[in-house]
């Protein structure tokens, strides 16, 4: 259930704080409980791109699965691409461009977990 007295900053660092974790999964699950009943657009996108790019750390390590990495990569990418660099509470702008060279290491098979951008 969505806590109705929860900021949007409040609900990102909790996603962000899992996401940091490498539990990529769970910080998926946060953000998308709140991005179900987000009205303002903006914040719908930032959620969005978080979700897929914690979708897409899941599907690369934990699944092994390179190709749909990649398309959510591209997919959670283009959405942050779309957001402001500093929004609510995350510098979404350092965050998208250390996903942005994960992503390349993966297409190229050289990929380092230990290379996954922090949100906080």
């Amino acid at each position: 259930m969505v806590p109705a007295l929860a900021s949007i900053d409040d609900i990102v660092r909790a996603g962000a704080q899992l996401f940091d974790a490498g539990r990529f999964f769970e910080a998926h699950e946060a953000w998308e409980a709140h991005w179900l009943v987000e009205k303002d657009e903006s914040r719908r996108l930032l959620l969005q791109g978080l979700i897929q790019v914690a979708a897409a750390l899941h599907k690369l390590i934990d699944k092994q699965a390179p190709e749909p990495a990649a398309s959510l990569f591209a997919k959670g990418l283009a959405k942050l691409d779309a957001c402001p660099a500093r929004m609510d509470g995350l510098d979404v702008a350092a965050f998208r461009d250390g996903v942005r060279v994960c992503a390349r290491a993966a297409e190229r098979g050289r990929f380092d977990p230990t290379g996954v951008p922090k949100c906080l």
